[in-house]
């Protein structure tokens, strides 16, 4: 907001220069005269909001200059100050002479500034009101469609508006003073309707009614009427404002229309039969988009909950990844004679290792994150793991299979497959409480999708439960039996798949939750899951390497790690610092870096830059983030999830470089 103008009048250099600082220091813009001559033309072409005038000017009396500034432009504020003590009746001459205000000097800056800024308040509140005062006489006056009238309590008039005399024909002058009760038929106004009208609005601060009043040629209109009271500064009521609106030609309408109606009732009644199964469709089809959107929120939900588990998942792998590494180091140097202590390094890597996976379990809930799909046989996946889940489920569960052979294959990362199965069988398990059967089942469906099935013979859940089911957090174990982010593992996982789930489930009879994936056309093969295998002993001399990653503590893990593999490691925080290094030595090897790097360019564009410039480079995309860039790797690209150890990069490195 633009400050405040004020002219500040004084022939005193030294007392004209204190009052200009001090009202600047009050976040004023001033501008000076010397004269009153001068005075009056600077205000005349500034026109400023306030006049600070001292009465003693060498040519014009301070007074008769606030007499002719008043006279020329009654509105601008004068304040009014002397130069040294003067009598009473200076004050007084000042005040006549038109000044807002007076101060005598010597006066402190504080009341110089709280008399400007009270001055300036006032002049504010006057303009406030003044177009206040104008916009109601304007929009009352504009109103020609409505009668508005102000009355006194006892229901005269007081004001009469243009519209007032289009809509009833009185003019103004031949209303005020006049009781409103003109305006009602000799019924109503025989009743009393006027005055309680009136009583009521005063008592409940307004009444509405709908009613026949009467206009100056004694015709009647139906009108809608608003009766709202005035009230003082102590909430007393002075009046009342009364606001008409013709609408006959509405109730003739409506009247006219209540006549249609009947005759349409005749007509609903002749057809109800064909209307009631018309309804029925219609309530079928509302019932079907409700649980459409109830859906759509349900997504829209996860998806907003899994952008916050995701960045939290991607700080914690950061660290986990240097937990790892030290402690993967740290174990590498301790003496073999040293048993408590590699006991302890085991039990921090064991720690970290199991915090790793709880981060993938969010990760799998939050974004798509970079995966490395592969054509995959569910019936292989699913007889890998048999061995092992039946030492998961314990001796009371039966496990069994049943798998439709020849299955055509589907697009998955078998990884997060295998954790999404053995998620929902330690669910199985534990609503089997006192033993049963669980089955896996593979098949092909109706739509062609293949289908992979986890059935068992617990608990059921009743159905609000199965709405919660994919909730993040969500659980009914006790407390310390379960993460609650299970199910919404497997959530995240089949829609980052393109395939869907479901699931059925009954109380007391068991529950089956199936994931449906879309198949991969072409021919029908086995494949086998595939982890990562360690190529221990990889060996990388006479290799060079570029680690860029933006964390110092993860960048140092790898450094070292490469370095003790072998590799002439150098290290950058950033895309631009890695570019400037491969600018001026090309001669790289492996490019091993972060896909979330900062300053606008991340990893795969540095990798796709890095191809560009260094034909055969081998790539190591680490990640410990649900990234939205789904591109392919590339090739002799490999996808590093963080946090890793040592074996899991020499794994990569040997497929990269043939080892």
């Amino acid at each position: 907001m633009k400050p405040s103008l004020i002219l500040n009048v004084d022939d005193n250099e030294s007392g004209r220069y204190i009052k200009t600082r001090v009202l600047r220091q009050g976040g004023y813009e001033v501008i000076e005269a010397r004269t009153g001559v001068e005075a009056l033309e600077t205000a005349r072409q500034a026109e400023p909001d306030l006049v600070l005038l001292d009465v003693k000017l060498p040519d014009v009396s301070g007074f008769e200059v606030c007499r002719l500034i008043k006279e020329h432009t009654p509105k601008l504020l004068v304040l009014q100050i002397s130069a040294s003590f003067v009598a009473p009746g200076d004050r007084a001459t000042g005040l006549d002479s038109g000044a807002d205000a007076y101060l005598s000097q010597p006066v402190e800056p504080s009341e110089l500034l709280a008399t400007v800024r009270a001055l300036l308040r006032l002049k504010k509140a006057e303009q406030a009101a003044r177009e206040s005062n104008e916009l109601y006489r304007v929009i009352v006056q504009s109103a020609v469609d409505y009668a508005i009238v102000t009355l006194d309590l006892d229901g005269r008039v007081r004001t009469w508006s243009a519209g007032a005399q289009r809509v009833l024909g009185w003019s103004e002058e031949e209303m005020a003073g006049q009781p409103i009760d003109r305006l009602f038929t000799a019924e109503d106004a025989a009743a009393g309707v006027p005055a309680t009208d009136r009583t009521v609005a005063a008592r409940d601060s307004g009444a509405n009614t709908n009613r026949w009043q009467v206009a100056k040629d004694g015709s009647r209109l139906w009108a809608s009427a608003s009766l709202v009271p005035l009230r003082g500064d102590r909430n007393e009521v002075g009046g009342f404002i009364y606001v008409l609106r013709d609408r006959t030609t509405e109730k003739s309408e409506q009247d006219a229309m209540q006549r249609a109606n009947s005759w349409l009732e005749s007509e609903v009644a002749a057809r109800t039969g064909a209307l009631l199964e018309t309804n029925a469709l219609l309530r079928r089809e509302i019932e079907e988009r409700e649980r459409a959107e109830q859906a759509l929120r349900q997504a829209q939900k996860m998806e907003a909950v899994g952008l916050l588990t995701g960045g939290i998942a991607h700080d914690f792998n950061n660290m986990l990844t240097v937990v790892l590494g030290a402690t993967e180091a740290l174990k590498a140097a301790l003496p073999g004679e040293l048993k408590a202590q590699h006991r302890r390094a085991d039990l921090v890597m064991q720690a970290a290792t199991q915090a790793s996976a709880l981060t993938h379990r969010l990760l799998a809930f939050s974004r798509p994150q970079p995966a490395d799909p592969k054509p995959s046989n569910l019936n292989a996946l699913i007889g890998g793991l048999v061995d092992m889940l039946r030492r998961t489920i314990g001796e009371s569960i039966t496990l069994e299979t049943e798998l439709t052979p020849n299955l055509p294959l589907v697009q998955v990362d078998a990884n997060q497959l295998e954790n999404a199965v053995l998620n929902l069988v330690v669910n199985a398990r534990d609503a089997m409480s006192s033993g049963g059967a669980l089955t896996l089942r593979t098949a092909i469906d109706g739509d062609g999708w293949i289908t992979l099935g986890v059935l068992d013979t617990g608990s059921g859940m009743p159905p609000h439960v199965v709405e919660r089911a994919f909730e993040p957090f969500f659980t009914t174990k006790r407390l310390g039996e379960g993460t609650g982010l299970g199910l919404s593992q497997v959530y995240g996982f089949m829609k980052q798949a393109g395939g869907s789930l479901r699931i059925d489930s009954t109380e007391g009879l068991g529950t089956l939750v199936e994931l449906r994936f879309p198949r991969l056309e072409g021919r029908l093969a086995e494949t086998a899951s595939g982890h990562d295998a360690a190529a221990a002993g990889f060996n990388g001399a006479g290799r060079r390497a570029l680690v860029v990653e933006d964390q110092p503590g993860v960048r140092e893990h790898a450094v070292e790690t490469l370095s003790q593999l072998g590799f002439e490691v150098m290290a950058a925080g950033d895309a631009a610092a890695a570019l400037a290094l491969l600018a001026g030595d090309p001669g790289i090897d492996l490019l091993m870096t972060d896909i979330g790097l900062p300053g606008g360019t991340d990893g795969w564009a540095l990798a796709a830059t890095a191809r560009e410039r260094m034909r055969g480079v081998k790539i190591v995309l680490m990640t410990g983030y649900a990234q939205s860039n789904l591109e392919p790797l590339g090739p002799d690209s490999e996808l590093l999830m963080k946090p890793f150890i040592r074996s899991a990069l020499e794994a990569r490195l040997s497929r990269l470089f043939g080892g």
